[in-house]
């Protein structure tokens, strides 16, 4: 009950912040309409908060009939840094190098957080970026043994936006990332898992049972992921699959 009672307190917590963002936009002239990464992230955590609480409080957060595959964000984090540092072009005429990333699963969001710089049209002097993202999509493929992770852009925060154009360059490079330059840059994450996609019954031959080998096929299909704690929650329904009909030959 106590944890129930921070839960809900953290949430309107988050949501009295929220409000205070609200006012405090709509009271600033000549700020663009786009919120800030930071803000963003802040509106998603709200939402996602608010998920976990009632889930906490119906009893269902952890309730499933499935798999649970529990990931760890160290082990995401291990994987990104594998990889960095990591440039592409991601469209709009921009270029982002990330040179270091972060993962932070908590709050109800599975968090990426990339640092690096970004220029455009070529230049050779940009601005320092951060890239906040979130893993939104999590599919299971058990024949290759992959749990892919893909990823959505939250925000972006330039420490010179004008040294990327004029008008709006960091809505337009946030843009430029929604609109694929973010699977262009970072692509998905793939973690290793071990799920077996058929259920293997052995022959019994014995002097009063005789059962014949099967190999039944299995529909793998994740169900929901949640994230908190440091780890991200996926949620596998497991179930036979449709076989063809047997067709019994008369006698």
């Amino acid at each position: 009950m106590r944890s129930l009672r921070i839960a809900a307190a953290v949430v309107v917590g988050l949501a009295i912040l929220g409000t205070a963002f609200a006012q405090l936009w709509r009271v600033r002239p000549g700020r663009p309409s786009r919120p800030s990464a930071r803000e963003a992230l802040l509106s998603r955590q709200n939402d996602e908060l608010v998920k976990l609480a009632t889930a906490a409080d119906s009893g269902t957060l952890l309730d499933f009939n499935g798999i649970l595959i529990v990931v760890d964000q160290a082990l995401v984090q291990d994987l990104l840094q594998a990889v960095t540092p990591f440039e592409a072009d991601v469209g709009s005429g921009f270029h982002v190098k990330v040179d270091s990333a972060d993962t932070a699963f908590g709050d109800g969001v599975a968090l990426v957080s990339m640092t690096g710089t970004a220029s455009v049209g070529g230049a050779s002097v940009g601005s320092q970026v951060t890239v906040l993202a979130a893993i939104d999509v999590v599919e299971l493929h058990p024949v290759s043994g992959v749990l892919e992770c893909r990823v959505s852009i939250l925000g972006v925060d330039a420490q010179d936006a004008g040294a990327l154009g004029r008008g709006d360059p960091v809505g337009q490079l946030t843009e430029a990332l929604a609109r694929g330059g973010l699977a262009l840059l970072l692509g998905p994450l793939e973690i290793p898992v071990s799920v077996e996609d058929s259920l293997k019954v052995p022959a019994v031959e014995s002097k009063r049972l005789q059962i014949a080998a099967e190999n039944l096929p299995l529909r793998i299909a994740v169900q929901q992921v949640k994230a908190f704690g440091g780890r991200l929650w996926v949620f596998v329904d497991a179930a036979l699959a449709p076989g063809p009909a047997k067709t019994e030959v008369a006698r």
